[in-house]
């Protein structure tokens, strides 16, 4: 009797090659949204997954205008995303933009420094852990042990001063006492269309006010500041749905293909699951069946950044398996 298991897995995906060194490259736009076309493309990710002899998966990224690396580390998953041991990234004029270290479980750990455009440090945060009798890290809140302009002035040292953090999507600035936030915050997300505030006690938020372009005014806390999109009852609740309804192609039954597809999507401010891709096919239209099944899905609650409501893209692995007893 042939008995067909499916299992949902929202976080984990496995793959392995038995023979040769397998090299898995990926174009992406400035944005970081995959493509497949070259004049949109900003930079190229190399993925070389090892043969039986090597253990390591090595990623590489390089900015297709200069061929300058943009990023080198280990890995310990095909995406590329967990990273072990030292990470580098790179401007996109050669000069070091940050060198960190992560644990064999993908935590940041240990002194990270981070570089001005100009070569000049920016900023170094320690990152305290200790290892158990298992070999499982733990791993305490960062200490902001220095920060500097791009002059190279110095506005916090030991814990102490003042400091910025930004990114592409965000900008925040205010004051650090003994290595915890203090006192009034304030910044940008979103391409500035949101301005906030934030008031923090001994690193604890106590309150925050977002804005938006328009002079609406949105409070939040801790509490009610970050969430991440939930589907109506849970995790567990959408595992069951797919695997409830999920429709095994029948040439991909007799094939007895096993592994697992990738469905991607945006659930959009309103928790409306839309935008769907295909990230991952294991063919005889497994990929196809993937896609029918997940946009039947429910509304979803959404995820909110500093109380907003937000777009947040997600990945949908569905793990297929034919098992034979």
């Amino acid at each position: 009797m042939r008995k067909i298991a499916l299992i949902s897995l929202l976080y984990l995906i496995t793959c392995t090659f038995s023979y040769a060194q397998v090299n898995i490259q990926t174009l992406y736009t400035k944005n970081n949204e995959v493509t497949k076309e070259l004049d949109k493309a900003y930079y190229v990710r190399l993925v070389s997954i090892p043969d039986q002899n090597t253990k390591d998966t090595l990623v590489e990224e390089f900015y297709l205008s200069n061929n300058a690396l943009k990023l080198q580390g280990k890995v310990t998953n095909i995406s590329g995303t967990k990273f072990k041991g030292k990470k580098y990234e790179m401007f996109e004029n050669g000069n070091l933009k940050s060198e960190q270290m992560y644990s064999n479980y993908s935590e940041q750990i240990d002194t990270a420094f981070y570089y001005h455009q100009n070569g000049k440090i920016k900023c170094i945060l320690y990152y305290p852990f200790a290892i158990d009798k298992k070999g499982k890290y733990k791993i305490e809140e960062p200490l902001y042990l220095a920060y500097a302009d791009s002059t190279g002035k110095i506005l916090l040292k030991e814990g102490n001063g003042f400091a910025v953090s930004d990114n592409s999507y965000s900008y925040e600035e205010g004051y650090y006492v003994n290595h915890k936030k203090q006192g009034d915050w304030k910044g940008h997300f979103n391409g500035k269309r949101y301005t906030f505030t934030e008031t923090f006690t001994e690193g604890k938020l106590i309150s925050g006010i977002t804005t938006d372009s328009i002079g609406n005014r949105t409070p939040y806390d801790s509490i009610t500041g970050w969430k991440e999109p939930t589907y109506p009852g849970g995790i567990n609740t959408l595992m069951q749905y797919i695997g409830r309804n999920y429709d095994y192609p029948m040439q991909a039954l007799h094939a007895g293909v096993n592994g697992i597809v990738e469905i991607e999507f945006v659930i959009d401010k309103s928790g409306e699951p839309r935008d769907f891709k295909l990230k991952r096919d294991l063919g005889y239209g497994t990929g196809e069946a993937g896609l029918r099944v997940a946009k039947k899905m429910k509304k979803w609650e959404p995820g909110r950044q500093r109380g907003i409501p937000v777009n947040v893209k997600y990945v949908l692995p569905i793990r297929l398996n034919t098992v034979q007893r």
